[in-house]
């Protein structure tokens, strides 16, 4: 019998390069979208040099003193970047037992007041709208000094660019997966298209069109050891959710001790527990939806470490998509035989409910409710009452 580890694959990312080995990696990686929905990369690239620059820094990050850390509140950003306490962030009406540093990529403001834009509006060479309250969602870092944290900047730069990267060779790998030009989906991360697609990276309707690159976002996780008096509800590092912030997620769990869990098809709870020198990879609300529910994002969740556990640490990097994109866009670049692919394998069609209300179509107007609602202390003092209402109703 199969053990429950075993039910959430690892592919080794370096059968890319043999081609060999690349049509088996293909083959693993096409069931791990449409059947589970979870997996592990090994041999990934990351330079285990520039995880450990930034592994090694989390301790004394989250040991800055209190004041440091205030300085850095997420209050101060109506990006929603910078640093929330312990069970300040909610999932599910019920309080994450974490404290956590929200980062992306370092990016300047670009939204507009509408009040002090002649003509009520900003419009840039792409006909971009700047005064949309969404990309409000879009700005810089607060970083801890370089006299508190020495080196911590560069080591999360060295960090994020190296997993935006690999991401970036993930997608590729992915549209191989589907059949479908490599570099079709270059043009949502800001980045020119392959050789191999330009010939074919329009949508099914014909067009395309051109897109800022986006921001990503990685949290900085601490998960604590629960007070001993904690009840069943309160072990919960993070509660059981699909993942909302981007296209794909990549994982590293820097501690050993157990904690990742998802939820199988046959509604069982598996651990995802660390593996050496690998990433856990899965597939955000916005991928299910774009595919029409062939590929899975799968419900997961964090059992924070019992009262005698160590401490535990996590870095998830969210790779991220325009803000001024919609799902509707995203599928018109999904053929219908990838569309169709889930309904085959598993006979179950399935998509993110958060999708179905054209409401949040457009993925700024997604991002923006998803931030509102974890963060609702935020959204008040930066977007007011009304908007807390709006996009909490």
């Amino acid at each position: 019998m199969a053990s429950e580890q075993s039910a959430i694959p690892i592919l080794d990312l370096s059968w890319a390069d043999d081609s060999k080995l690349k049509p088996q990696l293909l083959e693993q990686l096409q069931s791990a979208l449409f059947d589970v929905g979870f997996l592990y990369v090994r041999n990934h690239d990351v330079p285990p040099s520039t995880i450990s620059a930034l592994t090694d820094r989390l301790p004394a990050l989250f040991d800055l003193p209190g004041r440091e850390r205030a300085a850095m509140s997420k209050l101060n950003s109506p990006h929603f970047l910078g640093y929330s306490g312990f069970a300040e962030e909610t999932t599910l009406g019920q309080q994450d037992l974490r404290e956590q540093f929200d980062m992306g990529t370092e990016l300047p403001v670009v939204w507009r007041d509408p009040e002090a834009v002649n003509g009520g509006g900003n419009v840039d060479e792409g006909d971009r709208d700047f005064t949309k309250l969404y990309w409000r969602l879009r700005g810089p870092n607060q970083w801890p000094s370089e006299k508190s944290l020495p080196g911590f900047q560069e080591a999360y730069t060295s960090y994020h660019d190296a997993v935006q990267e690999l991401s970036h060779r993930f997608v590729h790998l992915i549209e191989e997966a589907f059949g479908i030009p490599v570099g079709t989906f270059d043009h949502f991360f800001g980045r020119q298209p392959t050789s191999s697609s330009s010939s074919s990276e329009t949508s099914t309707n014909g067009t395309t069109r051109t897109f800022l690159p986006p921001q990503h976002r990685i949290k900085l996780l601490k998960y604590p050891p629960s007070p001993p008096n904690a009840t069943t509800n309160g072990h919960q590092g993070v509660g059981a959710h699909k993942d909302s912030s981007g296209w794909l997620t990549f994982l590293y769990q820097v501690s050993s001790g157990p904690g990742l869990e998802v939820l199988s098809s046959s509604n069982t709870w598996l651990p995802a527990h660390p593996i050496p020198n690998t990433f856990v990879v899965n597939f955000g609300n916005a991928f299910e939806a774009a595919t029409e529910g062939a590929v899975k994002a799968t419900t997961h969740r964090v059992v924070a470490p019992g009262p005698d556990a160590e401490t535990r640490y996590s870095i998830p990097f969210f790779q991220g998509l325009p803000l001024d994109m919609t799902v509707s866009e995203v599928r018109e670049y999904i053929p219908e035989k990838v569309k169709k692919m889930r309904g085959e394998v598993s006979g179950v069609q399935n998509q993110s409910d958060e999708f179905l209300d054209p409401r949040w179509d457009c993925l700024g107007e997604s991002q923006l409710r998803k931030w509102v609602r974890s963060h609702r202390d935020v959204a008040e003092k930066w977007y007011g009452r009304d908007v807390l209402e709006y996009y909490t109703s």
